[in-house]
């Protein structure tokens, strides 16, 4: 067996971790004062100014669409067209993703699921695989 195929993958994206039981997800931060959800670790909430560090918690893997951008254009390798879009997760966080949807079906607010994928195949330079998401359409919690 190849070195390579012994190694863990790693996140490819700040707010996806790792779980002990090995498999991903998305991890963002709740303030305990004021609710507010920010996707990155801050000394203080943004939104209330509260000293009280925001929370870690795994989110929420279903979501709505809130707008999106559809790429004509991209680099060498990468197909296209494709929808770059942001989406909400159903529990607060906010997160950029590639949506694979039927473009006929884009609306704001179309029910979407997170599925976590291999990054494209990007490795590191030691050969470890990245973990990346997108997102597709699914029920809403």
């Amino acid at each position: 067996m190849a070195e390579s195929a012994l190694m863990e993958a790693k996140p490819g994206h700040k707010s996806i971790a790792i779980g002990k039981d090995g498999c991903p997800y998305i991890e963002a931060f709740r303030c305990p004062d004021c609710g507010a959800v920010v996707t990155e670790q801050t000394m203080a909430c943004r939104a209330c100014a509260s000293r009280n560090t925001p929370e870690p918690f795994r989110a929420k893997e279903t979501a709505g669409l809130h707008t999106w951008s559809i790429v004509y254009r991209s680099y060498p390798g990468i197909e296209v067209p494709f929808v770059s879009a942001i989406v909400d997760l159903d529990d607060g966080p906010a997160l950029k993703g590639t949506v694979r949807v039927e473009q006929e079906k884009l609306r704001e607010g179309l029910p979407l699921r997170l599925v976590f994928d291999d990054a494209g195949g990007a490795r590191d330079k030691d050969g470890a695989p990245y973990i990346g998401f997108h997102f597709v359409e699914g029920d809403a919690a």
